[in-house]
């Protein structure tokens, strides 16, 4: 984490070694300190205990059949899914809590794309959920395979869409490869007269006048909204 929050490998730079990690103290980042397998209550009961001290306003959890392999309800392993899914529902309602769970797909074919109906268990958790991000990765026998971020559900406002990912290997980050340049493209208008109109290319773009939340932390390179620029 703190080579991807440096975005660069810092064991090449040793000198900056202390002012990044001073840096990646600062950030507003707790950790449950749990090893091994939890029962959902007591994840509840910390998650609870932080939103309540620490005002945390996301919680990542990795990942969901992990947690599982401790609950009592294993004989049936769609019930307990369905149970842990519905009490981080309830917790992030309650609480005013953003809730990131992670769930590993069901084996699919390498040819085929995953789908929300890839999610293992029932459908309780893409129902429950207001975004299901998923994480598609395309082996090419010829090369490299492409992967992209696609978003399948979107309470919001329901725009869906794929965006790119493009794997810096220097610092261990995913990122959206660099846009080409606006290209012009035709388009019709009422009266079926072609016109040329710029592309912005900023479909889906995401909204930047929300406010910070204590619980998420500004990327080094990105302009805190808070401070006044120079």
């Amino acid at each position: 984490m703190l080579t991807q929050f440096a975005v660069g490998r810092l064991e090449e730079q040793l000198d900056k070694y202390d002012e990044w990690a001073d840096r990646f103290e600062d950030l507003p980042l707790y950790f449950m300190t749990f090893h091994g397998q939890q029962s959902i209550r007591t994840v509840i009961d910390t998650m609870q205990h932080a939103v309540y001290v620490y005002d945390i306003c996301h919680v990542v959890i990795d990942n969901l059949q992990f947690m599982m392999g401790h609950e009592q309800l294993s004989t049936d392993r769609i019930a307990a899914q369905d149970y842990i899914v519905g009490a981080f529902r309830k917790f992030a309602t309650d609480n005013s809590c953003h809730v990131t769970l992670v769930i590993h797909p069901r084996k699919e074919d390498d040819d085929k794309e995953l789908q929300t109906a890839s999610i293992f268990g029932s459908a309780k958790a893409s129902q429950e959920a207001d975004n299901v991000l998923i994480l598609q990765d395309r082996k090419l026998v010829t090369g490299p395979g492409k992967r992209y971020l696609q978003v399948s559900k979107n309470r919001f406002d329901g725009d869906v869409g794929v965006f790119p990912l493009e794997f810096n290997k220097s610092s261990l980050t995913f990122s959206i490869p660099p846009k080409s340049k606006a290209r012009l493209k035709k388009v019709k208008d009422d009266n079926g007269l072609v016109t040329k109109k710029p592309s912005s290319g900023k479909k889906g773009a995401v909204p930047q006048n929300s406010k910070t939340c204590l619980g998420q932390a500004h990327h080094p390179y990105q302009p805190d909204p808070s401070k006044p620029s120079r």
